[in-house]
């Protein structure tokens, strides 16, 4: 089986990862703008194609292109000859292919006859476009004549900031004095007049056409257009559901000479506002654009690095993962999800994880409740999602510093009310504890963290163990920062709901040799030993050590029985065994493939909490074993069976039979979140603390040497990580700066950069 490097490798130079082989299914860059109001989305690929949305501030979402649906084509005007510089969809062959994938941009080069033909693509910050420049080396000693043809397929529907779909009823019109295409979604339900989208060149602009059926032909292949058999644009509209920006340039390249073309594919309210994007943009600024783009990224980048003597893992992690973090939230106003990621970009940008984290607070009830979806609301109510404030909040106050944070002013949601932080966590802490069932656990309403345990009407009322944990870590937050705070009321509070929890926990979800995942009214429980299917599920028993709600010995029981179990050379599976038929009691969940996600597949975010609970047991070799089954390229699954890319964690691996290992969910995954934590906090134990930087390593025997570079709280240190002797877990020595000091939190310095050596 074909590993990483058999498909290219990481440049540490370029800080990028270069494709020099066709992959085993496409490999998908991310680009976007920065976080803020109008925010897009963009999937690109290794040929150059991938989905488009836009959002604005209040969620209304529009796909702008769907999958399959972007392409760039070149045609030389003397042969008739088409390629594209992937070399596909375009049927004719190029030399000399590479995709070099970087944070910020994607660069695809192809060669032929004598035409170098490069295909950068970016999202500059302040723009909600997507920017493709063409760059033509002509290699030989003839004047070139070329036609470039950039194509995006429009879909314009999506839904309004209420989640409620729009339907699409398209027309595009060719705008010469633009340069190029512009759709109109005309649906009178369109909430706003975002629901448009362009595509225009901003130099050697030939002709346009409004519509799919103009350009290809009646097989709509990609790799068959009609411009391989002579066919130009002609300026015409188009109206009906296919209607699509077809962009024809043309260029003539001295010998030896190098042009350009650059074409702009995005959403706008109208023609004018085109007309003042085409005004802006030069070649000049668009370079430096994404120079802007590449600079922000480097930043994030550089806030943690690590080496583990891997070249693959140090890559994702130092040059990939933040951006995969920030993008996730663009892609996602789930709250659960966003603040998972706020709890770990944190480390990297914490004004945007700040931000995010006060935005998303905003759709708090006064009760204490919150909506599962703010941007675009989702008013179903999960379980679960009011726990993420009490974890959050204590992350971003251990990782700033400052406590003023909770002092922060709120609204809550549909409501004149607001609240400072803390009170929102007040108000969390006692809806929570109190939205009890009968056996004393946290009502799991519509579901909780595992959205496949939707509610049916045969299920009745369900309480869900691994919410109630969840609370309980919570809890435990709470009184730490209320006794920091003054308020010992309020941890007196916080410690008489969690030891109520805490027993009731242990009385009804012990099974035996693990903990059940949920209770229903009538007293089945899923996750038990008694069940022939969804005997165990992952979550219920890594949340039982998260919290600290287990005892020692239940502690390692569960989690023995989870490796046991739930263990598979892909990774770790979400339950065992999987369902094979619908069962009400269970949901959604059961109805989904034997094997796959959520039904018995290996759930790669679920995966982050057990690494981090191996972590907490001192489990260090164990804990290395889930990287690396998680991280691209584990040694049973490698890339040329998982298909995924090397510079980004995935969401799940199939344990479908027929099927096992392929991977499903590049970038859109808490797993990216929980496998930071995972790798600078508890594997490398450079882990925030309220007094400072704690150093607690849990480090496999395999690594005898590692480092992490931290920028926290405004100073760097570089950690040197010595585990020779093979103890593994903890610190017996440490020096800053040459200097011995007892305890293992660092100093706190104001600035500067600062060696720390750690012996094992």
């Amino acid at each position: 089986m074909s590993r990483i490097n058999d498909y290219g490798s990481f440049l540490p130079d370029e800080k990028c990862f270069q494709l020099l082989n066709e992959p085993p299914r496409k490999w998908v860059n991310l680009h976007t703008n920065k976080i803020g109001d109008d925010e897009i989305y963009s999937e690109f690929t290794n040929i150059g194609d991938g989905t488009m949305f836009a959002r604005d501030k209040m969620g209304n979402t529009v796909t702008l292109v769907g999958y399959d649906a972007k392409y760039l084509y070149i045609r030389d005007e003397d042969t008739g000859e088409v390629f594209s510089p992937a070399g596909a969809p375009a049927p004719t062959p190029v030399t000399d292919y590479s995709c070099k994938y970087f944070n910020a941009k994607t660069e695809i080069t192809g060669t032929h006859d004598g035409i170098k033909a490069t295909h950068r693509a970016f999202c500059p910050a302040d723009y909600v476009a997507e920017i493709w420049t063409v760059t033509l080396e002509n290699k030989t000693d003839r004047v070139r004549r070329l036609n470039v043809f950039g194509y995006a397929m429009f879909q314009l529907n999506g839904v309004n900031h209420e989640g409620k779909g729009v339907g699409k009823t398209n027309f595009g019109v060719v705008h010469p004095e633009v340069g190029g295409v512009m759709v109109t979604n005309r649906n009178v339900v369109c909430p706003t007049e975002k629901y448009k989208g362009y595509l225009i060149a901003l130099n050697g602009f030939k002709a346009g056409d409004g519509y799919r059926d103009y350009f290809f032909r009646s097989e709509f292949s990609s790799g068959t257009p009609r411009i391989l058999y002579g066919y130009n644009c002609s300026n015409r509209s188009g109206y009906g559901p296919d209607c699509a920006g077809v962009v024809q340039t043309e260029i003539e390249i001295a010998p030896f000479s190098t042009g350009r073309v650059d074409f702009v594919l995005g959403q706008c309210s109208n023609l004018e506002e085109i007309k003042k994007i085409k005004s802006e943009l030069n070649a000049e600024k668009i370079d430096a654009f994404c120079d802007a783009q590449m600079a922000a990224e480097d930043v994030r980048a550089s806030k943690f690095q690590i080496d583990v003597g891997n070249e693959n893992y140090n890559a994702l992690m130092n040059w990939f993962v933040k951006k995969q973090m920030y993008t996730y939230l663009i892609n996602k106003s789930g709250f659960r999800d966003n603040l998972q990621c706020d709890y770990a970009l944190s480390m990297c940008d914490y004004a945007a994880a700040e931000a995010n984290f006060l935005r998303a607070l905003e759709s708090q009830y006064p009760t204490g409740l919150v909506i599962h979806g703010f941007r675009p609301r989702n008013r179903l109510v999960y379980s679960d999602k009011p726990a993420w404030i009490l974890m959050t909040a204590p992350a971003l106050i251990k990782e700033s510093g400052d406590f003023s944070l909770l002092e922060k002013v709120v609204p809550y949601f549909e409501s004149d009310e607001q609240g400072t932080v803390w009170d929102h966590m007040l108000r969390t802490m006692r809806y929570m504890a109190n939205d009890l069932g009968k056996h004393g656990l946290c009502n799991q309403h519509h579901a909780d963290w595992n959205d496949g345990l939707e509610a049916t009407a045969e299920t009745g009322e369900r309480e869900s163990v691994m919410v109630t944990q969840q609370l309980c870590y919570g809890l435990l937050e709470m009184i730490e920062i209320a006794n920091r705070i003054g308020k010992p009321e309020i941890a007196v509070e916080a410690q008489g709901y969690f030891e109520q929890l805490k027993a009731a926990i242990n009385e009804q979800a012990w099974d035996g040799e693990w903990y059940n995942r949920f209770i229903c009214e009538d007293d089945y429980k899923a996750g038990s030993h008694v069940n022939t299917e969804g005997r165990i599920f992952i979550n219920g028993n890594t949340w039982a050590v998260l919290s600290q709600t287990a005892t020692p010995e239940r502690s390692l029981q569960c989690m023995n029985s989870l490796e046991e179990l739930l263990g598979s050379k892909n990774g770790y599976k979400l339950v065992s065994p999987p369902f094979t038929n619908y069962d009400p009691r269970v949901g959604h969940m059961s109805n989904s493939m034997p094997g796959e996600s959520e039904n018995g597949g290996c759930y790669n975010h679920a995966a982050g909490f057990k690494a981090v609970a191996d972590c907490m047991l001192g489990r260090a070799e164990i804990a290395w074993d889930t990287w690396m089954k998680v991280a691209p390229d584990n040694p049973e699954n490698p890339v040329s069976n998982s298909q995924m890319e090397p510079f980004s964690f995935v969401n799940s691996f199939s344990e479908v039979t027929f099927n096992p290992g392929k991977s499903g969910y590049a970038w859109r995954t808490g797993t990216a979140v929980w496998f930071s934590i995972l790798m600078v906090e508890w594997i490398l134990g450079a882990r925030r603390h309220y007094d400072g930087l704690m150093i607690d390593p849990c480090l496999t025997k395999r690594l005898p040497n590692a480092f992490v570079r931290r920028t926290f709280r405004g100073a760097t240190y570089d950690i040197y990580l010595d585990n020779t002797a093979g103890r593994c877990k903890g610190a017996t020595s440490i020096k800053v700066d040459g200097n011995p000091i007892s305890g293992n939190i660092l100093p706190v310095f104001d600035g500067g950069v600062h060696r720390v050596d750690v012996v094992i």
